[in-house]
Parts: C-alpha cells; structure tokens; sequence
C-alpha cells in the first residue's frame, strides 16, 4: 500500500525543521497525483506546506520523541497554490522506525464516501438493498441483507422466486403472489412478512419494483428487505397495553357504578330543606367531575331521642368501594355511638380506633361532630383533623377556632377537645369537606379566603343561597367529591316551606 519513509531534519538545537522523503513505495501516490518515484528526495513542508503547525505535524513529532505510533482522524486537505488545485480526504499513521517515520495514509475517494454513506444508511434503517437481473440471473446483495435475512454471508444470495421460502407458513402465499405480480406484470410490492432466524422470530418488510425493456416487460427487479422487529413488537405492546388499560378502565368504570350506587344507598339527599330541634338544615352532595372514582364524603343531620340534633360531615381518604365501606361504617357507628349517650370526644376515639383496626390499618379519615341542644340553643362539636365550620353571624363572616384533635386512623393515642358554640337568631353555620376550598396548586388559606368571600357575596342569613354559594366556589372541574351542610337558626318560628319530622336521617 502507499507508504514514505521520512527522514527528520533538524536545527543545530536538535529540532525538527523539515523532513525528507527517503523512501517510497511504488503504491504511493500524493494529492497532486505524483508517484512514490517523484516523491523521494523532496521536503515535506515545500511539497506539502498546509502541513505545517496541523495536527499531523504534531503528531509526528509526538510519535518521534514519544516512539507510540500516531493515527489521525480522517481530515481533508485542500490546496489551491500547490502544482494544481488539489483536495481530498485522508487519514494518516505515523509510526517510528529508526531515526526516521514511517507514514501510511489512506485515501478516500468520493466512490468510497458514497459507499460509505450508503452502507451507513442500511445500517442504522436496518435495511439492506438488493438487485436480481431478470435476464441473465444475476443477483446482488448487500451486506446488511444477510443480516436482516439471518443468513451467513458466505451463502450465495437466493433467487427471487425462492424468498418466500423464507418466510413464515402464513406468510409464504402473500409474499409469493406478490412477487409473481412483481415479475409478469411490472407491478411494485410493498409486502410484510416473518421470517424464523436463529435470534427468533423477525418481523421483515419488502419493497421492490421492476425495470422494464421497451416493450414493458420486466428485465431487472431492485429493492431493498427492511426489520420492522424492533418496531412491529413496540406496536405489539402498545397495543397489550391498550387493551390492559381498557379492560381495566371497565372494571373501575363499573366499581365506579356500584359504589355510587352503595353512596346514594347509604346517603340519601332530601328533596328540600328540612328542620331538626327547630334549625333549618340544607345539604348538598356534589361528586367529583374529574376521574372514575366515588370518593368517601358523607354527612348526617338527624334528630336524637332526647330531641338534640346531631350533624356530621366526614371525609374518608382514598376512592372507590372501600372508601364507601369505610364511610359507612364510620357513618353508622358515629351515630349510634352518640345515640347511646357517648360524648363526641369519646365518639371520636372509638372511631379512630375502629380505622386503627381495620383491615390494612392505612385507612385515615376526617370529621366534625355536632351536638346541637335547642334548649340552651348551644351546639358543642368536636373535630378531627376536618376544616373549620364557617360562621355567618349578623354581617360578619368567621371561621371558628379548632377544638384539637388528629385525624382518625394517625395514631394510636389521639387527644380530642370539644368546644361550644351558642347559637343566635339569623346565625347560619357551614359544615364542609376539603372538596369545597382545594383547588391545584392553591393553599388551604386561599381557599378559606375565597368561601369567605363567596358567603359575603351570595346572602346571608335566610335570604342566603347555597346553590349560588356553590356555583361561585365550584366554577372549574371539581377533582374532589364536596359534601357541605348548611344549618341557619331562623328569625322566626313560621317555616312553611320547611319539613319538620321528629326523626330525619339524610
């Protein structure tokens, strides 16, 4: 091959100036087109100035003072002012032999670059061309052909009537009809087919057309086989995934329908407003627009036998049946606890061992526990972990102060404080869950703010609408189911549009 010996030059200091051709092979042949025979003798800075300071210069020098050979990267060499305007791509090795270097280069023409680039591209498409002549039966394949084929490389290229015989039992008859399609007729294929390797199974895609002699029939037939396997089992998965997510939407779906179904069992919601020891008592349930979900939200306003009233708002963490499960349990003990004349903080201690004890332990919920005496007109409450009921009291919109209590199902040795609060002609009480003033990305304190506002803006006292309250705090897509109990003392004792049953459980 084409290679120089060069001899270093050196200044009186030992540097290296220049250096000499020494020696050629015959294979030699630089930019300008002179042979070995024509190189020897010359310098190489005068025959090849744009050498200089380049890396290769460099690297010569390393590989001299260093004896570790030097390879460069490929690199063109471009020179307007030599013999003739010269340019090309090379890459050079200088290894040491003596005092001397020994310099091999090779060069790429732009047959090779074009070859190279095609090779590249059947490289990283996965796909390898072919020709088959018609006439003399000449056939040419790629490299990468017999890659994507699974087949060794030293095994000759296969007619093209005997591909099929490469694809799968059901895919053989397709492929082969269009091939015969391709063949008599000219017509161009664009065929998918498997293909059994030693890897396993690929999944291969043909594209061929003919080359047609004057008389349209075909002579020559070129294209190319592409492997689609990465792709095609990407699709595959997709679409596995798909149907897994189908299917269980379904279930969610229909868990959805049984635990609303359960919910609307268990809560039913009056028509209209009611009266309990002499309070008018509205309430509204509204589930989440956002998901598949039922959530745990739930209330109850009932009159005990003593003829107190008892309000309840709870929300249980999570979704679906168990939260409904939770929600009726906690539901059904809190008022029969409290029926049975337990106080409200050693209601809530039963119940937050009751969530301690349940199945997984994981279950956590919020409340707020009422008591309301019409005699002393004075509700006592008691909460855990639950948002403060809102006060509308002669103008004035307040938020209680908290009584103390954790959540239910935190801990195992909650402290839970009840408070009282005597109620006045016109005062209007708001029990809520979250589901009302959470919104994304918003703090708890805004959003108190914002119901604060909503009450100020939409009535107060009798003449205050819920159905308006709610409109302005829900405007968006609710994410959380809202659960709210709107309880006013009257001015006056006429309520002719109120129901006033001895026992009402909504």
């Amino acid at each position: 091959g084409p290679a120089v010996l060069l001899t270093p030059l050196r200044t009186a200091r030992g540097e290296v100036k220049d250096y000499r051709i020494a020696a050629a092979t015959p294979e030699a042949a630089d930019v300008f087109g002179r042979a070995g025979r024509d190189m020897v003798g010359r310098h190489l800075l005068e025959s090849y100035p744009l050498v200089a300071g380049a890396p290769l210069w460099r690297g010569c020098l390393r590989a001299l003072e260093t004896g570790v050979p030097y390879e460069t990267e490929p690199f063109a060499y471009q020179d307007a002012d030599g013999p003739a305007p010269a340019s090309a791509t090379y890459t050079v090795r200088a290894a040491p032999l003596g005092e001397g270097l020994v310099v091999t280069w090779l060069r790429y023409d732009p047959v090779d670059r074009q070859e190279q680039r095609l090779a590249d591209v059947q490289r990283l498409g996965n796909l390898g061309w072919a020709n088959w002549n018609l006439l003399t039966g000449e056939i040419s394949w790629a490299a990468q052909t017999y890659t994507v084929l699974g087949r060794p490389a030293d095994r000759p290229p296969l007619p093209l009537e005997r591909l099929p015989d490469l694809a799968q039992p059901e895919d053989t008859r397709p492929l082969a009809r269009a091939i015969a399609d391709l063949v008599s007729r000219g017509r161009p294929l664009d065929v998918p087919f498997r293909t059994r390797t030693a890897a396993g199974v690929r999944h291969l895609r043909m594209v061929a057309e003919a080359v047609t002699a004057p008389d349209g029939s075909p002579v020559e037939v070129h294209g190319f086989v592409q492997d689609l396997t990465a792709q095609r089992s990407a699709e595959l998965a997709l679409v596995e995934s798909e149907r897994v997510m189908l299917l269980q939407r379904g279930v969610l779906q229909a868990e959805r329908a049984l635990a609303a179904r359960l919910q609307h069992a268990l809560l039913p919601l009056p028509s209209k407003p009611v009266r309990l020891a002499g309070l008018r008592v509205e309430v509204a349930y509204l589930p989440a627009q956002a998901g598949i979900h039922v959530g745990g939200d739930w209330f109850s306003a009932i009159e005990l036998p003593d003829c107190d009233a008892l309000f309840v708002v709870g929300d249980v963490a999570g979704h679906g049946i168990d939260a409904v499960a939770t929600m009726a349990q906690l539901r059904f003990t809190a008022k029969g606890m409290v029926s049975t004349g337990s106080s409200l903080t050693g209601a809530l201690a039963r119940l937050n061992q009751l969530l301690l004890h349940s199945r997984d332990g994981q279950i956590t919920a919020t409340m707020v526990l009422a008591r309301y005496d019409p005699d002393r007109q004075v509700l006592a409450w008691a909460q855990a972990g639950h948002p403060p009921p809102l006060l509308v009291r002669r103008g004035e919109v307040r938020f209680l102060d908290r009584p103390g209590g954790m959540l239910l199902g935190a801990t195992g040795a909650p402290v839970y404080e009840s408070l009282e609060l005597r109620l006045e002609p016109g005062d209007r009480l708001l029990l809520y869950t979250d589901g009302l003033v959470e919104r994304p990305g918003e703090g708890l304190d805004a959003g108190f703010a914002r119901l604060a506002e909503a009450v100020r803006a939409h009535g107060r006292g009798e003449s205050g609408s819920l159905d308006a309250l709610l409109a302005a705090m829900l405007a968006d897509e609710r994410r959380d189911d809202v659960c709210v109990l709107d309880i006013r003392m009257p001015l006056e004792e006429v309520q002719d549009a109120v129901a006033t049953p001895r026992e009402t459980d909504t």
